[in-house]
């Protein structure tokens, strides 16, 4: 039995002791009891045991293999259940596998290279388990946020479509309609007077009370005198009354007198509450021809108003609000035959602030302010923080100016509370790539380390030889996979990477970087031309990585029987890198997003790069870290090539 195994069968209960002390000491666990935190990790450690004496016959069972993954599925479910995230499951992991080597190293056990493996390997086989599950999870929910998204702004599309589309067909029918159209408030005073009344009339609106309409408007009967306030149309409206078609008489201002019908009826909010009263005249030589289209336009009206799937209000120069719907009174917390005549401020105290600047511009320029995102709390929300857009148009008046202030209101906070879980899971899946890669650097020191130590044995067999070479070809590999993972991590959350300029002679960085790929790549033709001055001050290993990262994408990308080109130009105060292939063109649809990270195209045989995608992402980030830029062409005449400017003195970092 090897030395490992012997450590968990005789020290188990040290082991479970120091792992309880060190993941109190790390991780938030003070409400937990220690039955908790200790768990299944008993179980976990005696299928290890058991793996590892298997081992005395040479590698573990598959069926030992599979009981210790059913019980890092049993531990990964268990921690789910205290509310674990994936970054402190992984990190627990390391916590364990730290506490039994710290115990090994005190009590003087030596790990032979097959138990120190297969140790390794049972943690990593719980760790990556642990990232595949938190993976799975966090797809299927950005996927359901993604839908949900989609579902939200569709509607709020198709909401404000209708809301503008009801907006302009309202004002066209009333300005547009042949019958004179006249709408008093609740209070009696009258607040509209379309052209066609204003036509009838001989003048225009005046905001007075209908008390004092008959003499405001020279309202007559047929021998010609005064209609006494019990006879106004109107005002029996705002009693109550219907009148159909009832025949009066204008006296115009310049002496004429006009004959028409009147129709007048009392108007209703949606809950029944009196609104005011409308009235229409018309011409009697125009009264069949008009009938049917005043009826509609009264019964598109009051549909606008009462069932509009947006919020909306008319506000008067002294931004007290004419009118508003439901929707927007619900959205407010104040019932609409509350928010008549009152301002913003008395309603909506925390928002009007944000929305007075609008509707003052409105009122001075007479031009609508589209779409501003405004967030705040309202009783209609209990207080909590609500977002909107918010466009404000000017209604004016039959001189063009401007009279009240229109406002469209549609409530975002469902988009803006998805955008923000969809900014949150990005955030995490950058950390979580930056913490997993700079965790695997520790077991995959010790793999190279071990090849490289087998590499140097002499009386090593020739298929252990070809099995260390393969080893170590596949852990450096996978060393600069991870470096690559650190170096997107940097890019996206740590501002860029960082870089230490030094003075560099760019044409033997050149030189030596072609030699390491002549190297590995003995079949091909590798061209360097070199021209000028090249000194400079850039970070050399960065640079290097820049430009193998271009030369092995050449390689991959170009048939084997034709050259890559690295050409170096002096350039005065900057220099040119361009490095060139023959390969097939790059498709036009794909050169804007080439340097996003993840990014792989087909290789040669219609093969996969084995690399993560993120080589041209490095390359640019490189460059940008340097204040350079980069570009891509590629036609079938000129090959692809890449260009790489960058100034010949780096900013310094920091």
């Amino acid at each position: 039995m090897g030395a490992l195994a012997d450590l968990l069968t005789t020290r188990r209960e040290d082991i479970l002791q120091r792992f309880e002390r060190t993941v109190r000491a790390h991780l938030p666990a003070e409400q937990l009891t220690r039955s908790a935190i200790i768990d299944t990790i008993p179980g976990l450690l005696d299928e290890m045991r058991t793996l590892l004496r298997g081992l005395d016959g040479g590698e573990a069972s598959p069926t030992d293999s599979l009981h210790v993954s059913q019980r890092v599925e049993e531990h990964r479910a268990q921690r789910q259940d205290l509310g674990y995230s994936v970054t402190q499951l992984v990190h627990e992991y390391g916590l364990l596998r730290d506490c039994i080597l710290e115990l090994m190293e005190e009590t003087g056990g030596v790990l032979d290279m097959k138990e120190q493996r297969a140790f390794h390997r049972c943690l990593d086989l719980a760790m990556t388990d642990a990232v595949t599950e938190s993976g799975r999870m966090r797809d299927e929910e950005r996927r359901a946020a993604e839908e949900e998204r989609s579902a939200l702004l569709h509607r709020e599309r198709a909401a404000r479509a209708e809301a503008e589309e009801q907006r302009a067909l309202l004002e066209g029918i009333i300005s547009q309609s042949g019958d004179g159209i006249l709408v008093a408030d609740a209070q009696g005073v009258l607040r509209l007077f379309n052209p066609e009344a204003e036509r009838q009339h001989g003048m225009s609106l005046s905001e007075v009370h209908v008390a004092r309409w008959g003499e405001q408007y020279g309202l007559v009967d047929e021998e010609g005198h005064p209609l006494p306030l019990d006879r106004v149309p109107l005002y029996r409206a705002l009693q109550g009354e219907y009148i159909r078609d009832e025949s009066i008489w204008l006296r115009r201002p310049d002496g004429t007198r006009l004959p028409v019908t009147i129709t007048a009826r009392p108007l209703r909010r949606p809950d029944g509450s009196p609104g005011g009263a409308v009235a229409s005249t018309r011409d009697v030589a125009m009264r069949r021809a008009m009938a049917q289209e005043r009826e509609e336009a009264l019964a598109l009206l009051d549909i606008l108003l009462a069932t509009a799937p947006v919020g909306l209000s008319f506000l008067d120069r002294d931004l007290r609000y004419v009118r508003i719907n439901n929707a927007l009174a619900a959205i407010n917390g104040v019932p609409v035959e509350q928010s008549l005549g009152r301002t913003p401020r008395e309603i909506i105290p925390k928002i009007a602030p944000l929305n007075e600047p609008h509707y003052r511009r409105v009122l001075e320029t007479g031009e609508p302010v589209l779409n501003v995102e405004i967030s705040g709390s309202t009783a209609g929300r209990g207080g909590q923080v609500g977002h909107y857009l918010v466009s404000y148009y000017p209604v004016k008046d039959h001189e063009g100016r401007v009279s009240m202030v229109g406002t469209v209101v549609v409530d975002i906070t469902d988009r803006k509370r998805i955008e923000e879980r969809l900014r949150q899971t990005s955030e995490f899946r950058e950390r979580f790539l930056g913490i997993v890669s700079h965790d695997l650097r520790n077991p995959l020191g010790v793999i190279t380390l071990s090849a490289n130590m087998l590499l140097r044995q002499e009386t090593l067999p020739e298929r252990a030889l070809r099995l260390s070479q393969r080893i170590a070809l596949n852990a450096e590999l996978m060393g600069r996979m991870i470096g690559d993972l650190l170096d997107l991590t940097r890019g996206r959350l740590g501002g860029g990477i960082p870089i230490a300029p030094a003075p560099v002679d760019l044409g033997l960085l050149g030189r030596r970087v072609l030699g390491e790929l002549e190297v590995t790549h003995p079949a091909r033709e590798l061209r360097l031309e070199a021209r000028g001055d090249l000194q400079g001050e850039w970070d050399q290993d960065r640079l290097a990585q820049l430009l193998g990262n271009l030369l092995r994408n050449a390689l991959d990308y170009s048939p084997e029987d034709t050259p890559v080109t690295l050409t170096l130009q002096d350039e005065g105060a900057g220099i040119r890198i361009e490095v060139g292939n023959r390969g097939e063109p790059i498709p036009a649809e794909l050169l804007p997003v080439l340097f996003e990270p993840f990014r792989r195209g087909e290789l040669r045989g219609h093969r996969r790069s084995s690399g993560l995608g993120l080589g041209l992402y490095i390359v640019q980030q490189i460059a940008l870290a340097h204040a350079g830029t980069i570009e891509a062409r590629s036609t079938r005449e000129e090959g692809t090539v890449f260009t790489v400017r960058l100034p010949r003195l780096a900013p310094r970092q920091g």
